[in-house]
């Protein structure tokens, strides 16, 4: 199958919307509480929210897209506060469409974008513990684990897993 990257657009919103919700629920079944996921989707991933951050400039937020142009990946990214690192805030392809590069180019995406902002040598990311899969994706993005901790998720205590990608060469 035929797939192309590129800047997220405003439009895209509901597709970006649709792939998260289809991607939380196959991902996080048995991990995050149904109730907990129903009550942060339609927060995090609002539409409007979503077409904000598509219609920024300076945004490092891409779709990766089938010859059809239907939405099935996105990733986001951006600045951390100490200068040189950046997160990857969201980052999901639909299950059906996984193992087939588009992670890797998304993510490659991100770190031009970014990297035509300035200098970025650290790139971390933030995963549930549990997510076994995504973590193994992370690994073979070449990320490394940092630490782990407890975070509080609308009255959910769920264990993160902070991941960190070395662009300098440094770390290991």
């Amino acid at each position: 199958m035929e797939y192309q990257v590129r800047h997220a657009a405003p439009e895209d919103a509901a597709a970006v919307a649709a792939v998260a919700r289809r991607t939380w629920a196959a991902t996080y079944r048995g991990i995050i509480p149904e109730e907990i996921q129903a009550a942060v989707l339609p927060q995090w991933y609002a539409e409007e929210r979503l077409a904000r951050a598509a219609a920024n400039p300076a945004s490092a937020f891409f779709v990766a897209q089938t010859g059809a142009g239907e939405v099935v990946g996105f990733a986001q990214a951006g600045p951390r506060e100490e200068p040189g690192d950046a997160e990857l805030w969201r980052f999901y392809v639909l299950p059906e469409h996984q193992r087939r590069g588009l992670g890797r180019r998304l993510l490659q995406a991100c770190l031009g974008a970014l990297q035509a902002q300035g200098p970025v040598s650290r790139l971390f990311v933030q995963v549930e513990a549990k997510n076994a899969g995504g973590r193994r994706a992370y690994e073979r993005l070449g990320f490394h684990y940092v630490r782990e901790y407890d975070d509080e998720l609308m009255g959910h205590t769920t264990r993160m897993c902070e991941m960190c990608l070395h662009l300098d060469g440094q770390g290991s």
